[in-house]
């Protein structure tokens, strides 16, 4: 199945926070391996700050959220 940027399908959040420098630094190691991912309410979770009321969610394809949740928990990032 060739895959379309502008329409990725089901999404799966595999990690989310409210620090963006973490949130970066999963999509990149994501991106990285290969994985397309995308961040979602990442301006709304940096205008309240470091409260929990609304984290920045990385979202990446059903098909790849295993493997993504795998790659991030081997480097310590706590995937949901």
């Amino acid at each position: 199945m060739s895959r379309n940027p502008d329409n990725p399908g089901q999404l799966e959040q595999v990690f989310n926070s409210v620090d963006p420098i973490e949130v970066a630094m999963a999509r990149d190691l994501l991106q990285g391996s290969g994985i397309d991912c995308f961040v979602f309410d990442l301006d709304a979770s940096r205008m309240l700050g470091s409260t929990a009321a609304i984290t920045a969610r990385l979202m990446v394809r059903a098909e790849d959220a295993a493997e993504a949740r795998r790659r991030l928990r081997d480097l310590g990032f706590d995937s949901v």
